[in-house]
């Protein structure tokens, strides 16, 4: 499907059935008030009712599949976490995070529990254990080679709102849903030292640095995916912006003064400096060899990208790509 924005789109009305021509800019603004000109009712999906047609497709990135192929031919990658390391790292995360973390339940943290099980009915996904870490640093992660667990840290549910935090539970389960999670946990086993684990067994050259950096490299178009999921699940294109935005320069009693409009404007703005500067674009491209993330102004500027095309519409419009209705 291409990914090209639009100034409008056509959608059909689930209930009445008509057509209704929508501007993206204006619909994009508060997506809760684009409803059926004919019969009224919402036209979107974005009060965490189920995508129930949602598809793994809709959710990949062009980059991230790419680059998992690419991944994907490389020997014997797929049995060195999933054969050989598989049972012992799960065993080990989920020991580690029961012994050091706290398992969220209804009965723990249950404001929590509710909008992690939101998320999860939202992009249809079975919601792996959950944890919350004691790290002042703001993050969440997806870990695990053949049994998933999230964990979200205390620096970040300091420092986002329930939105937001939807939001990044949406982003960690997109992981999990796209089968994600065996290569980012081979990008962290390699991160915290695991080739000394691989030489025991005569499997370091499995994971040089050539493999090293191509594993970066998706780690980051895998966020582009997963920021998607993050997307489609607060059905805000708001609080995705304010969320990056936080992550990128922090939240406390600065938060109200912080302005998404002028953060996006800020993403364009510097993605306009790496297209136009061979030598930037170039020095940005090596640096990036020894980061897991993407930088978080280019993650705003493509996920804005993406919620410009009719496809983002149709998603929460709900029917499938094959019928969608441009004009």
């Amino acid at each position: 499907m291409p990914e090209t924005s639009a100034e409008a789109v056509t959608l059909r009305c689930r209930f009445c059935k008509a057509k209704n021509r929508v501007p993206v800019s204006r619909a994009l603004e508060d997506l809760t008030k684009v409803r059926c000109g004919s019969c009224g009712s919402a036209l979107l999906r974005v009060a965490g009712e189920p995508l129930t047609e949602l598809r793994d497709e809709d959710l990949s990135h062009p980059w991230d599949r790419a680059a998992l192929d690419k991944l994907k031919s490389i020997p014997m990658a797929d049995t060195v976490i999933n054969k050989l390391l598989g049972s012992t790292l799960d065993k080990l995360t989920h020991f580690q995070l029961m012994a050091g973390a706290v398992r969220i339940g209804p009965e723990q943290a249950p404001r929590l529990w509710k909008l992690y099980l939101e998320a999860a009915g939202r992009i249809g996904v079975d919601p792996p254990p959950l944890f919350t870490v004691q790290d002042p640093r703001p993050n969440a992660f997806a870990m695990g080679a053949g049994k998933p667990q999230v964990g979200i840290t205390s620096g970040l549910l300091e420092i986002a709102d329930d939105q937001c935090i939807l939001g990044v539970l949406g982003h960690e389960l997109t992981h999990v849903r796209l089968g994600h999670v065996t290569y980012r946990t081979l990008v962290w086993l390699i991160l915290a030292g695991a080739l000394k684990i691989l030489d025991m067994f005569g499997l370091a050259a499995l994971v040089i640095k050539p493999i090293q950096i191509a594993l970066y490299r998706w780690y980051q178009m895998s966020e582009l995916s997963a920021d998607r999921g993050e997307l489609l699940t607060t059905g805000s294109l708001e609080t995705f912006i304010r969320t990056h935005m936080i992550l990128a320069g922090g939240g406390g009693k600065w938060l109200p003064e912080l302005n998404v409009a002028a953060f996006v404007d800020q993403a364009h703005e510097a993605e306009q400096l790496r297209e136009g500067d061979v030598l930037l674009w170039v020095m940005e491209l090596l640096s990036s060899n020894q980061r897991t993330h993407p930088l978080p102004v280019w993650r705003v500027h493509h996920g804005l990208k993406w919620a410009q095309t009719p496809a983002f519409f149709q998603i929460l419009a709900g029917e499938p790509p094959e019928a969608l209705i441009e004009d």
